[in-house]
C-alpha cells in the first residue's frame, strides 16, 4: 500500500545514486518514487526480496510490518535476518538494520503489530494508483460457465494451489509447518478436495504432489518473485507503465512464470 506525497525535486546526491534508474525510466518517474511511502506486510523470504528492491529503487519510506517471531526456517530464505542471535526476535525488527544499510536515503521503519488489529483509519493513509478487480472477486470465478470452462484448460493449477493455501491459513492461522508434515499434508489434500469440488472443478486438476511444495520458501524462488513484485510496485508508484493484470505465478520446479488475468474484466 502506498502513501503519495507531493512530487518534488531530488538532490544531487540522489541524482548520482539513482543515475542508472533515471536513465532507464526518466526523472519524473524517479521523483514519484522518491515521494512514495510503502507499507510492506510480511517479512519472510519474499518480503525481504521486495523490501530490498523497493529500498534500492529509492522510495521515500518503507514500513516493514510483521507481528511474527523469527523461525528457524526464516534464516534459510530471509537474507535480511542475521543468522546468529535472531531466534525469538520479531521478524521485522530483526530485518531492520540490514534493510537500512541497503540505502541510507530511504526511511525504513518497523511495525510489529498484527495487520488484522489495525483500525480502518490506518489504511486510509495509503493509496496505490492502480485499479484492478478486487482480489476476492478474482478468487470467485464461476467455473460453470462455458467461457470459464474454456479458460480452465489454459489456467495454471497454481491458481487453485493459492486458494488451498489461503484456506489452510484461514483454518489454522498459520502456514504449513515441516514439524507437522503428516497432519498438515492430510489437511491440505482435504482442503483441495473440498475447495475444488465446491468450485465445480475436478480436484485432480491440482496433483497430489503439490503438498510437498507447501512447507518452505526457496530463496531462488523468493528472489525471482520478489523481483517481479518489486517491479510491479515500482510501476504503480512511478506511473510509467501499468502493472500486470492481475496474477503472476512462478513455477520454481520448471523455472518459468506466467501472467493470468482472472475474475471480472
Amino acid at each position: 500500500m502506498v502513501e503519495k506525497e507531493e512530487v518534488g525535486t531530488i538532490s544531487e546526491e540522489e541524482a548520482a545514486q539513482y543515475d542508472r534508474q533515471i536513465r532507464l525510466w526518466g526523472l519524473e518517474a524517479q521523483k514519484r518514487l522518491r515521494a512514495s511511502r510503502v507499507l510492506l506486510v510480511g517479512m519472510k523470504g519474499l518480503g525481504a526480496e521486495v523490501a530490498k528492491n523497493l529500498i534500492l529503487a529509492g522510495v521515500k519510506g518503507l514500513t516493514m510490518m510483521d507481528h511474527q517471531k523469527v523461525s528457524p526456517e526464516d534464516t534459510s530464505a530471509q537474507f535480511l535476518i542475521p543468522t546468529a542471535g535472531s531466534s525469538g526476535r520479531n521478524r521485522a525488527e530483526a530485518s531492520l538494520e540490514r534493510a537500512q544499510n541497503l540505502n541510507p536515503m530511504v526511511d525504513v521503519k518497523v511495525d510489529t503489530e498484527n495487520i488484522e488489529d489495525k483500525p480502518e483509519t490506518f489504511f486510509t493513509q495509503f493509496d496505490a494508483k492502480a485499479v484492478f478487480c478486487p482480489f476476492k472477486e478474482a478468487l470467485e470465478v464461476d467455473w460453470s460457465s462455458d467461457k470459464a470452462k474454456a479458460a480452465l484448460r489454459r489456467t495454471t493449477c497454481d491458481y487453485f494451489l493459492l486458494q488451498v493455501l489461503l484456506k489452510f491459513r484461514t483454518d489454522k492461522g498459520r502456514d504449513p509447518q515441516s514439524d507437522a508434515y503428516g497432519e498438515d499434508s492430510e489437511l491440505l489434500l482435504q482442503i483441495r478436495n473440498d475447495l475444488l469440488e465446491s468450485l465445480g472443478v475436478n480436484p485432480d486438476l491440482l496433483p497430489e504432489d503439490f503438498v510437498s511444495y507447501c512447507f518452505s520458501e526457496m530463496a531462488p524462488v523468493c528472489a525471482v518473485v520478489g523481483g517481479v513484485l518489486g517491479q510491479e510496485v515500482v510501476k504503480a508508484l512511478s506511473q510509467r507503465d501499468p502493472p500486470h493484470n492481475n496474477f503472476f505465478f512462478f513455477d520454481g520446479i520448471k523455472g518459468n512464470g506466467i501472467v493470468e488475468c482472472l475474475g471480472p474484466k
